[in-house]
């Protein structure tokens, strides 16, 4: 009997330790896909958010574009938050064309940002990872 418990007690803290040994790198952070860098509507990687692979100069005409709180807003002056699944870093600016105060973002970084919360008109990607 006592072996049994050992083992179902062995069995268990085992099974509450997998989900810790995950890492960032194994898999998109927020609901943000591979390969993209994300501008969500709300803070918290929440709300709906729009998926980009290239630097945008001006995010005039650009929305909000998956399923959530936001969809269909523009883009500009209302990102709250941000998710960088790209092998690079990504600067998200306050003004169009790069300039003005920025956040910046590393690979499988997820976070609400400060200088440009809600006054977002830019994003730049890096050249390399």
């Amino acid at each position: 009997m006592k072996r049994t418990l050992k083992l179902a007690a062995a069995t268990l803290g085992a099974a509450l330790l997998l989900p810790a040994l995950a890492t960032p790198s194994q898999a998109a952070v927020g609901d943000c896909p591979d390969d993209t860098f994300c501008l969500f509507y709300n803070s918290n990687e929440k709300g709906s958010h729009l998926a980009i692979s290239s630097s945008i100069r001006d995010l005039a005409g650009y929305t909000f574009t998956s399923p959530g709180n936001g969809q269909g807003q523009h883009v500009k002056n209302n990102a709250a938050s941000a998710v960088s699944n790209v092998c690079m870093s990504v600067r998200v600016f306050y003004n169009s064309n790069y300039s003005g105060p920025m956040d910046l973002l590393n690979y499988r970084n997820a976070e609400n940002l400060v200088n440009t919360y809600n006054e977002n008109a830019s994003v730049r990607f890096a050249d390399d990872c």
